[in-house]
C-alpha cells in the first residue's frame, strides 16, 4: 500500500524555476559615498567612513580613504549605509492558478501554479514568475535587494527554490529544495492523510536514494539532499513537526533549513543543539479562520527566542511581493526583544549565510557586490527610510 501511495503522492524531479535572466551591466565608473554612518553588516559601525565601488563590486570603505580623480560622489552626511537587505523566503513573482485550471493549463502560459495537485513533488516543468521592473519594485524601495523565492507550501516536496536580486539577476537558480510538513501538505492531497504518512513516504525516499534504487531526476535530487550539497528547507510549525524535521536530518545527514517554525521558540533548545538554522517569519499571522491553526504557538518574539537559545535566525515575509517587505519584519522583531544589530544581520549577513550567498552578499566589504541601501534614520527603525537603494552597482531607486 505504501508503494502505491509512494508512487501517487511524489513523481520527484523537482522544479526548476526560469527566471528572466536580464540585467543591466555593472555599473562602469567608480562611485564614492561619502561621510554616512556604515552599518558593515557583521556587527561594525564605522562613522564618518566612505565607501567606494567599480564594475558591480566594492572595492574599499572605511574612514580616510583615498578617494581617486574622476569618482562619482554621492553625499550621506548625516546619513546611514547598509547592505542590501535579503528576505530569505518569499513567493515573489508567483502567482496561483484557479483550481479549475489546475494541473497546469497550456492556455495560461502567463500564469502560475504553486504546487501540482497530483503529485507531492513535482519538477519537470518550467516556472515562469511576472515580475515586475526593478524600478517599480515596491520592495526594492524599502531597501531589498535579494531574496530566496520558494514554490508553494503545498508541496512535501515542491521544487527547487532560487536566489535572485530584484533586478530580475539570478544569483542561484538550484538553492534549495523547498518542502513542507503539517496541514498545507496534508489537505492538498488525498494521501497521505496524517504526519507519520508523510514522514514514511519521505523516508522511503530517501531510503532509496541511499539504496541507489531512486532513478531518473528523483535519484539525482535526492542523491544531492543525501550529500549535504543541496539544501532542504522545510516548512514547518508546531514543535513537533520541528522536532520530526530534526529527527529527519539527523539520520539522513541532511542539510537542513526551517522555515517559518512557528513554534520554535518551544522547542529552541533542541533546534540550538542541532545546529540547524531558522527563517522565521511572517510576525503577524492569522490563527484560526485567518491563517493555519498549526501557528498556535506563534509569536512575534519568535525570533528574539531563538536568538536567545542560540539558534541562526533569519527573517522572510513568506509573501509574493505586494504586503509589508522584509524591512518591517526586522523592525518588528526589534521590538520584540531581537537586538538591533542581530535584527540586522538577520535580513543582511546572517540571512545570506544561511542562503549559502555570503561570499556575494549580505556585507559590505572588499570583494562583495555593490548592493548597498542609503538610509535617513538609523536602520531597523520605523522612522528609517530609503534615500537610495544600488543593486551591483547601480542606482535603482532615489529618493
Amino acid at each position: 500500500m505504501l508503494k502505491h501511495i509512494t508512487n501517487f503522492a511524489i513523481a520527484t524531479s523537482l522544479a526548476c524555476f526560469c527566471w528572466p535572466q536580464e540585467n543591466p551591466m555593472a555599473q562602469e565608473n567608480r562611485v564614492a559615498i561619502q561621510g554616512g554612518t556604515i552599518f558593515t553588516g557583521t556587527g561594525d559601525i564605522i562613522e564618518a567612513a566612505t565607501i567606494i565601488f567599480e564594475d558591480g563590486k566594492i572595492v574599499s570603505l572605511g574612514q580616510d580613504i583615498s578617494v581617486p580623480n574622476g569618482t562619482e560622489i554621492i553625499n550621506a552626511d548625516g546619513l546611514f549605509v547598509t547592505p542590501g537587505y535579503i528576505d530569505a523566503y518569499s513567493h515573489i513573482g508567483l502567482e496561483s492558478v484557479p483550481a479549475p485550471l489546475q494541473p497546469y493549463a497550456t492556455d495560461t502560459p502567463d500564469e502560475l501554479m504553486l504546487f501540482d495537485r497530483e503529485n507531492l513533488m513535482n519538477a519537470s516543468r518550467p516556472i515562469v514568475p511576472k515580475l515586475v521592473e526593478a524600478d517599480e519594485s515596491q520592495w526594492l524601495r524599502t531597501g531589498i535587494t535579494t531574496v530566496y523565492v520558494s514554490p508553494g507550501a503545498q508541496n512535501l516536496a515542491g521544487g527547487l527554490g532560487v536566489i535572485m536580486k530584484l533586478t530580475g539577476a539570478i544569483v542561484n537558480e538550484r538553492a534549495a529544495v523547498s518542502g513542507s510538513f503539517g496541514e498545507s501538505a496534508l489537505n492538498a492531497f488525498e494521501a497521505p492523510t496524517t504526519r507519520q504518512g508523510m514522514v514514511a513516504i519521505l523516508r522511503q525516499k530517501f531510503i532509496s536514494a541511499q539504496e541507489d534504487t531512486l532513478g531518473g531526476e528523483d535519484g539525482r535530487v535526492f542523491a544531492q539532499l543525501l550529500s549535504s550539497s543541496l539544501p532542504f528547507r522545510v516548512l514547518v510549525n508546531t514543535p513537533d513537526d520541528i522536532l520530526t524535521a530534526l529527527r529527519l536530518a539527523d539520520e539522513f545527514g541532511l542539510n537542513l533549513v526551517l522555515d517559518s517554525a512557528a513554534g520554535g521558540h518551544v522547542v529552541a533548545e533542541a533546534i540550538a543543539d542541532s545546529g540547524i538554522p531558522v527563517v522565521v517569519g511572517p510576525a503577524i499571522v492569522g490563527i484560526g479562520d485567518g491563517g493555519p491553526y498549526e501557528a498556535f504557538a506563534h509569536t512575534p518574539s519568535n525570533a528574539a527566542k531563538l536568538y536567545e537559545a542560540g539558534v541562526r535566525v533569519a527573517l522572510s515575509t513568506a509573501d509574493s511581493g505586494r504586503g509589508r517587505s522584509v524591512a518591517m519584519e526586522a523592525v518588528v522583531a526589534k521590538a520584540h526583544g531581537l537586538p538591533e544589530m542581530a535584527a540586522l544581520m538577520a535580513v543582511t549577513s546572517e540571512a545570506a549565510s544561511i542562503l549559502g550567498i555570503a561570499d556575494r552578499t549580505g556585507t559590505l566589504a572588499p570583494g562583495m557586490d555593490a548592493d548597498i541601501v542609503i538610509w535617513k534614520g538609523r536602520p531597523i527603525s520605523t522612522w528609517a527610510v530609503t534615500q537610495r537603494v544600488i543593486v551591483d552597482g547601480i542606482t535603482h531607486f532615489e529618493r
